[in-house]
């Protein structure tokens, strides 16, 4: 849990600012923040100061900068907060722990399918509990945690509707549940805008800030990130774009559970999403079938994102194994997706390189970025 002295301090959009900026340069010279704001000089040395007085920042080495006096480089404290994140799949779940600059210091695997929610929090609880015992400088500092399951929000804030072998979450308000459970503040998010919001930290949103997220697990789906920052819309569902495919075309969508049982079909048994990027073989001759099937549907997905966002980038992640991915990029360009009658420009098409699982990452990151990062 915050404790009662952080819970009291207030920080300003001026401060969220100034971290948000020494954040995404991974440490700046003191002296170079002022030109990445509409503040003065004097102003921008009063809140760094006031956040290294707070311990939100520190000072690192001293850089030379011109023919000036050498400027000390600002960094964010990693150890002034932390947050927690879930990412929870049909056949697993993966929970870690993120320090003040996103950095995941320890993670782990759930040891069974997450299907009975009941044992699965029992579980998770009991996780929670170790690892305080286990980092006793965290007691105090862990400011929420970030909830991330497949699925699209129902009703109100907090139910979700998850794929089929998830039932047992379905429809409850899991916020309520998992703050009473675990006794920090919870947010409950979709796993590919988690996705997205891990981008957005450590990945393409470095470079790029506004880009489309699709996300390969087992089902298929997106996020979105608009000027660095993540969108939900009204009911936190922007991004689903599996929807866009009618009752007949979802067979035939770029999800991984159909990857499988292609797999399967071929005498090929790949025991889950989860297992396919360890047991992936780019030699499976079902592969070129997978792709020749479901590329027609990825570039629509594509092409939706194009129209609706306009986004430099498109960013391909979830569970899909890298070269796979890799595999559908170069079919997208060996079918001459760039026809001559489209003139809009084409966005940077991007295969995740983040190694940590995005989603996770993400659903760590997000109770950061309510507090700290968000403008």
């Amino acid at each position: 849990m915050i404790n009662d002295a952080m819970e009291s301090t207030k920080i300003t959009a001026n401060e969220r600012m100034i971290l948000d900026i020494v954040r995404r340069s991974k440490g700046l010279a003191r002296s170079a923040i002022t030109r990445q704001t509409n503040l003065t000089q004097q102003s921008v040395h009063r809140i760094v100061d006031r956040l290294l007085e707070l311990e939100y920042l520190q000072l690192g080495d001293s850089v030379v900068q011109g023919r000036g006096q050498p400027s000390r480089v600002v960094n964010l404290a990693p150890n002034a907060f932390f947050s927690l994140g879930v990412s929870l799949n049909t056949d697993v779940m993966l929970v870690c722990l993120v320090n003040f600059n996103g950095e995941i210091l320890v993670q782990e695997n759930i040891p069974f399918a997450p299907v009975n929610r009941r044992e699965t929090q029992i579980w998770l609880s009991a996780l929670v509990v170790k690892w305080q015992q286990e980092y006793p400088f965290i007691e105090g500092r862990i400011i929420g945690l970030g909830f991330a399951m497949t699925g699209y929000f129902v009703k109100q804030k907090g139910h979700i509707r998850p794929p089929d072998p998830l039932l047992d979450w379905a429809e409850i308000d899991l916020e309520h549940e998992l703050s009473h459970l675990l006794n920090m503040p919870v947010i409950l998010l979709n796993n590919a805008t988690t996705g997205a919001i891990g981008e957005a930290f450590h990945g393409a949103g470095l470079k790029y800030q506004t880009f489309g997220y699709l996300s390969f697990d087992f089902g298929f789906g997106g996020g979105i990130v608009i000027d660095g920052e993540p969108f939900f819309g009204a009911f936190g569902n922007a991004g689903e774009i599996g929807r866009i495919y009618t009752s007949d075309e979802i067979p035939k969508r770029p999800a991984l559970a159909i990857l499988l049982e292609m797999l399967a079909s071929r005498g090929v048994h790949v025991p889950s999403v989860a297992r396919l990027n360890d047991e992936f073989d780019s030699n499976w001759p079902v592969l070129a079938e997978w792709i020749q099937l479901t590329t027609p549907h990825l570039l629509r997905a594509i092409n939706a994102l194009r129209s609706v966002i306009d986004p430099s980038a498109i960013v391909l992640g979830g569970q899909i194994p890298k070269p796979l991915a890799r595999m559908l990029l170069a079919a997208l360009e060996q079918q001459g997706v760039k026809s001559p009658q489209d003139i809009s420009v084409w966005p940077k098409m991007i295969v995740s390189e983040l190694e940590d699982d995005s989603a996770v990452l993400g659903a760590a990151l997000q109770p950061l970025r309510n507090m700290f990062f968000r403008k």
